[in-house]
């Protein structure tokens, strides 16, 4: 969806937010008059093809289409890889909507062998139509060629291939597969599924691996309180049918008074039940489950605690008055991280195999690592559930096998860490808290920058001002007062020559960058995901005008367009 929006930014697709596939009569006559003169008449029809909404789509605006087609994707210099990608598939789709079916000569054989019948189906293209500008997905064998045969031949064995076939649970939802199942349900709308599947995310209720979606412990246990005391509302109908009523006051066929009332009116009453205490049918609380474990500053007993970062180990002292209060936390790190190095190369499996089982409930118990020598499984059913039990042994974290780490600022080694966001490599000397990133690739980040203060540049939404900060995306300014101030942006090149002095030496080559382009217009540092390197473009109005340029070899080379 950022993509999207940043292609409709520059102009380049009309309005994204929208599930409607309606064309206006000016895209119609575009595309046919492309398609004529392109392809020629036999791929176009002699009428625009006219395709049905779904129910209760949202018509406000035309189907997502490219503003002009006769600009093709190639030719988008001035966007990302990504979004030229997304610009290709939706000038195809529009394309293709608008061009003649595809043609196949189907043939299907059936064969007699004893008891049983023998079917091969298969079939070759005879006119390639839509297929022209958008290939067709086709199954593994679909459009072979059979051969020619007469009924009542006696066909010979040739060879014959046994295959075993297993049934497959279902798989994990990736983003995709997601959105495809919302559409399903009939929950939400184009323009929120972005930020649905972001917000599972950013709370900590769902993790991302290898794009597939993993449950985390605090979306369960959100999930089975709304589920105790807000039945109605984690349906996966109601949203549907909320969407429904809405629908209908939009289009006059209901009040939105009686709507909201109706609502309301339920949701008030299951509010006040929540709220009650849990013996009277109120929501159930998200208790410490106190464990033997000491709190390394204060010596009170540790408890074991889930948040929106994950579980983790909280001082019990952290409820007393603020004058007595400890707030000491533990990383837990979880037993997909962990190997244990007493067993080997097969402790994964031997993980697997040993799962522990709760002595109290029966549930399965998931395990962390604390330090170490120690492990901590914790019952599947907390907090429900206090069981616990530590184990001792020695374990480390899997994930950087690389060379030994220097800390650039104190030269002492560095060792791999977990922490609330993930791995990290920290400073094994006490005194020095530096740290660097795991990158995805699983190499260690290289030394950051300490940010470059410029007082002389003034924020414009807070009295705070910009510091230079170097970041996996390349150089950006940031309000000094972060995170109060959350301001950012990207450095303009004249900027950053008028600081020269400042910069550290490996980016004084941006200070040497253009400062405007041939038509006057200033320039910027950007950042390529593409090629993990820094250039300079040109803006104009705050819309990017085509015009970059590139460090090679030593000096700015613009790029041709």
């Amino acid at each position: 969806m950022m993509m999207a929006q940043r292609l409709y930014e520059a102009g380049h697709i009309t309005y994204m937010r929208t599930d409607s596939t309606n064309l206006s009569q000016d895209a119609l006559n575009m595309v046919r008059g492309y398609i004529s003169d392109k392809f020629g008449k036999k791929y176009l029809p002699d009428s625009a093809n006219q395709y049905a909404s779904k129910e209760n789509s949202q018509e406000a605006h035309e189907a997502i289409r490219p503003s002009d087609v006769n600009v093709l994707a190639e030719t988008l210099k001035d966007m990302e890889a990504d979004a030229q990608k997304l610009y290709q598939l939706i000038w195809r789709q529009f394309v293709a909507c608008q061009m003649t079916p595809a043609q196949y000569d189907s043939t299907t054989l059936t064969v007699a062998a004893g008891d049983f019948k023998l079917k091969a189906r298969g079939r070759t293209l005879r006119f390639d139509g839509w297929t022209k500008v958008m290939p067709a997905l086709r199954k593994g064998d679909e459009d072979r060629t059979l051969p020619l045969v007469k009924q009542g031949d006696r066909l010979s064995l040739v060879e014959l291939t046994p295959a075993q076939h297993f049934t497959k649970p279902p798989a994990r939802f990736s983003e995709a597969s997601l959105v495809k199942e919302l559409e399903k349900r009939g929950i939400g709308r184009p323009s929120t599924y972005a930020s649905i599947i972001s917000t599972i995310q950013d709370r900590g209720y769902v993790r991302v691996e290898n794009r597939r979606f993993y449950a985390e412990k605090m979306g369960e246990i959100v999930t089975d309180r709304l589920e105790e005391n807000f039945r109605d509302l984690m349906n996966y109908d109601f949203t549907a049918q909320m969407e429904d009523r809405l629908d209908q006051v939009a289009n006059h066929q209901a009040e939105w008074k009686e709507v909201l009332n109706h609502f309301f009116g339920d949701f008030t009453t299951q509010l006040a039940t929540a709220e009650k205490d849990p013996e009277e049918g109120g929501m159930q609380p998200n208790p410490m489950v106190l464990t033997s474990i000491d709190c390394p500053t204060c010596g009170r007993k540790m408890g074991i605690r889930t948040a929106s970062t994950g579980v983790f180990l909280g001082c019990s002292g952290y409820a007393l008055p603020p004058k007595e209060r400890c707030k000491t936390t533990i990383n837990l790190v979880p037993e997909n991280e962990v190997l244990n190095v007493l067993e080997g190369d097969d402790a994964e499996t031997n993980a697997l195999r040993a799962k522990r089982r709760c002595q109290k409930c029966g549930t399965a118990m998931d395990s962390y690592l604390i330090d170490p020598k120690r492990k901590l499984h914790v019952c599947g059913n907390n907090p429900t559930c206090d069981g616990y039990e530590i184990e001792e042994g020695e374990f480390r974290i899997k994930g950087y096998d690389g060379p030994v780490v220097e800390c650039e600022k104190c030269g002492s080694e560095m060792h791999l860490k977990m922490g609330r966001f993930g791995k990290y490599m920290a400073c094994t000397n006490d005194e020095c808290k530096n740290t660097r990133k795991i990158l995805r690739n699983g190499e260690v980040a290289p030394p950051k920058e300490d940010p470059v203060p410029l007082p002389e540049l003034p924020c414009e939404k807070s009295d705070a001002y910009f510091v230079l900060r170097d970041g996996a995306a390349g150089v950006f300014l940031a309000a000094n007062t972060f995170p109060k101030s959350r301001e950012t942006r990207a450095p303009l090149v004249e900027e950053l020559y008028r600081f020269r002095d400042r910069l550290p030496e490996k980016l004084r080559y941006l200070a040497d960058a253009p400062q405007q382009d041939p038509e006057g217009n200033k320039t910027l540092v950007r950042f390529s995901r593409k090629t993990k390197q820094q250039y300079v473009a040109s803006e104009k109005e705050g819309k990017a005008t085509g015009w970059s340029a590139f460090f090679i070899d030593g000096k700015w080379t613009e790029a041709k367009k």
